[in-house]
């Protein structure tokens, strides 16, 4: 594993590669979002900017469903930490998971 990345997919070999020191929080994560690389076949480290938040947008939607989503931000009014923890993902799930309700829910 590259220094500096909890994940990667190596589309060469067709492989997911993920750090051995991540918390089960951020392996589960991490792991969705390496899986939707491999899913698009995406090639080189951290891609561009569309690539990446396309891989954190599609992780957040295989980890996080709809009424799950709303209750919590009801619960936690927002609160982006609360809601995370309570779903068990990372604050950056819930950022990527936002922006595609906003992207094309709430339209």
């Amino acid at each position: 594993m590259q220094t500096g990345y909890q994940g990667l997919y190596d589309a060469n070999t067709e492989t997911i590669y993920i750090a051995d020191d991540l918390t089960p929080t951020q392996y589960r994560c991490v792991l969705a979002h390496e899986i939707s690389h491999a899913k698009h076949r995406d090639r080189g480290g951290h891609a561009d900017r569309y690539t990446e938040q396309r891989a954190d947008i599609e992780a957040a939607r295989m980890l996080i469903s709809q009424v799950e989503y709303q209750t919590a931000e009801n619960i936690y009014d927002g609160d982006e930490t609360l809601m995370a923890k309570e779903m068990n993902v990372m604050p950056w799930i819930i950022q990527a998971y936002k922006q595609w309700l906003h992207d094309n829910v709430a339209a």
